[in-house]
């Protein structure tokens, strides 16, 4: 048997599986799973009263700003309607919304009807539940264009119409950087104690930015108290596609206090992120991590889940709204006493050096809180894959930091992957050398000894083990390893690693989005290359993709001249070889030729630049090849190689 073939079979069977989860299964998305309606009970009792004399209208004021040339980094929508956000958009002099226009990102932008993120939902206070959602709050003062800070009043009167409680909401952006404060104060207005509880949203799903598969997550960090550890992967992970199923139910996160408590809270799409940080307020305890760090302790938050809002929650919908919803503990304010609520969200994108922060800096800053926290956990290479220890994330971050650095001299992240595909072809070179004079070696030798194995296999073909070791003896006779077209698959069985990790890279590396190689064409090198798409009433398996419940066929390039690539570098490498005379080997022949058309098919939806990476790579390989053949011509002509069968030996003179 051709153990080169074969062995060449097993690993495009393995490509091809884990390509299947790694490829297709992010480009079908997850299956929304259908859950059991769930039941609420309502609770409390009549409607809350306001201290107006005239009606509120619903309407939003803007902070900061996202236009080009704006001195602020976002600029966040807020509505008195519930105290909430409306959108958040980032300045478009660093993230567009999309390659043709100069569009501020939208990065948050629940639809009409759903509720806004952030937005104040209920208050109890001694038992009597106070329905806010609909209600419009107070601006304390007007808001100026390009303003940083917005404050927001509402005062909730007792059933005897005295004034019972005072909610007030502060919105507060830092122009250079992606922080915003936002701050929940209850003041009790009575002489007598009051218990009070607040519910809120957190963040709610981002946009879906593109056609690539959802990845839009909702994750969460905590500290666990018996190793002082601070734990960002021991907690559910919630997947926007698997709330979009009709009655979708909610998925706890966990409790804020007790021993093991959440610290931060995130909804990310593919690049960007929203992480919610609850801040202390009042007298402060800390919890110690293993480095010996604080971590204040928070109190007046008691537990969190994700959990389908709006008024589509009941339905399947690809497009539904998720948020966090916030359940507040229940404390005990004294006559007259004030409580906060305060959090600190990121809005921004998930870059790498930023989100990593730092732990030299200087304690209360955005980098040293960045890096206390752990930020950088929100950037996964794995994306829920079942097969995610084969994701290599170190690898993938090695990669990424080596593109990095040749995007500093190339200045084209297209370029930047060429470059590094002729600096590991290199490296690979001599063993690739090495294999494929060794196995073209092997070959012509059984070439040679063909009539004499075929003999064997005839006169002991009724003894399967018999005929085994009389070709053992008969390799062993003739100096051949049979095992030996191994070693011509071993640089191709190393640079799958790479492959793989560069997927995963590009599918989160905020650096390559947009990035360009050829105007006109390859555009997004974290995108297929496509060059044109049409809507098509049913879904193409492998050559289309959804998006937003809606199906395309789509025209890319570059996987059509990664097939061509591959056709021709299997029939150069063929040429290397004698004809196989051996039905089992012309049969896996047959299959590998297969399986070379088909493996173009697996790539078709992925990124540009793992397909230009792959089309680089094997035009490589035929160059080292070609390299290999001119070797093998040398080594004739000294006689230190065996001539192929059918080509008249060399004679001296």
């Amino acid at each position: 048997m051709d153990f080169k073939r074969f062995f060449q079979l097993i690993l495009l069977t393995f490509v091809v599986v884990i390509l299947t989860q790694l490829v297709i299964g992010h480009f079908f998305g997850h299956s929304p799973k259908k859950r059991p309606g769930a039941t609420s009970r309502a609770v409390g009792a009549g409607q809350p009263t306001i201290e107006q004399t005239t009606a509120i209208a619903a309407r939003t004021v803007t902070l900061g700003g996202a236009a080009m040339g704006e001195p602020f980094k976002l600029a966040m929508r807020i509505s008195n309607m519930a105290a909430g956000v409306k959108a958040v958009y980032l300045n478009a002099a660093e993230y567009r919304q999309n390659l043709n226009s100069n569009r501020p990102l939208t990065l948050l932008a629940p639809r009409p009807g759903a509720p806004a993120a952030f937005s104040t939902r209920q208050a109890v206070i001694n038992g009597l539940t106070y329905r806010l959602g609909s209600l419009t709050w107070s601006f304390t003062r007007p808001v100026r264009p390009h303003a940083i800070r917005a404050a927001m009043i509402l005062k909730l009167l007792s059933v005897h119409n005295k004034p019972l409680v005072l909610l007030k909401k502060i919105f507060q952006i830092d122009p250079g950087t992606y922080d915003v404060r936002i701050v929940q104060e209850v003041r009790n207005l009575t002489n007598r104690p009051l218990n009070v509880r607040v519910d809120m949203l957190g963040p709610t799903n981002l946009p879906l930015q593109d056609r690539q598969n959802d990845f839009r997550t909702f994750q969460c960090a905590g500290y666990r108290a018996a190793s002082h550890y601070l734990d960002t992967s021991g907690f559910p992970e919630v997947y926007q596609t698997k709330m979009l199923g009709a009655a979708a139910a909610p998925v706890r996160l966990g409790h804020f206090r007790g021993a093991n408590r959440l610290l931060w809270i995130a909804s990310s799409n593919r690049f960007f992120t929203a992480i919610m940080r609850p801040l202390p307020f009042g007298k402060v305890k800390v919890d110690l991590l293993d480095n010996g760090k604080g971590l204040p302790q928070i109190n007046y938050l008691a537990s969190a889940a994700v959990a389908r809002v709006g008024p589509d929650a009941g339905r399947a919908d690809p497009r539904g709204d998720t948020a966090v919803r916030l359940r507040g503990a229940t404390l005990h304010l004294a006559p007259h006493e004030m409580t906060a609520m305060p959090l600190d969200v990121y809005f921004g994108p998930k870059k790498r050096s930023l989100l990593a922060g730092s732990a030299s800096a200087k304690p209360g800053t955005p980098s040293y809180e960045y890096n206390l926290y752990d930020y950088l956990a929100v950037i996964q290479f794995n994306q829920g894959s079942w097969c995610s220890f084969l994701t290599f994330a170190w690898l993938a971050l090695a990669i990424l930091k080596i593109l990095g650095w040749l995007h500093l001299v190339v200045r084209n992240y297209g370029i930047a992957i060429i470059v590094l595909v002729i600096a590991v072809r290199l490296m690979l070179h001599p063993l690739t050398r090495y294999g494929q004079v060794n196995m073209t070696r092997m070959q012509r030798k059984m070439a040679a000894i063909q009539p004499e194995i075929e003999r064997v296999r005839t006169k002991f073909a009724k003894d399967k083990k018999r005929q085994q070791q009389e070709l053992m003896q008969l390799y062993k006779d003739h100096q051949i390893n049979p095992a030996a077209g191994i070693m011509g698959c071993l640089p191709m069985l190393l640079q799958m690693p790479i492959w793989i990790a560069l997927y995963s890279g590009l599918q989160v590396d905020i650096d390559l989005r947009h990035a360009s190689f050829i105007p006109g064409w390859i555009t997004d090198l974290s995108s297929p290359d496509t060059l044109a798409s049409v809507h098509t009433p049913f879904f193409v398996p492998l050559l289309g993709y959804a998006y937003h419940g809606q199906d395309f066929l789509a025209l890319n390039l570059l996987p059509v001249l990664l097939g061509v690539v591959f056709f021709y570098q299997m029939r150069f490498q063929m040429k290397l070889a004698p004809p196989p005379t051996d039905p089992q080997q012309r049969q896996t022949q047959k299959i590998s030729q297969f399986m070379v058309i088909l493996f173009p098919l697996f790539l078709y939806n992925a990124p540009s630049g793992l397909n230009l990476y792959i089309c680089a790579s094997t035009i490589g390989g035929l160059i080292d090849t070609w390299l290999v053949r001119r070797h093998l011509k040398r080594l004739e002509e000294r006689q230190l190689l065996p001539v192929a069968a059918g080509r008249p030996k060399k004679r001296g003179p």
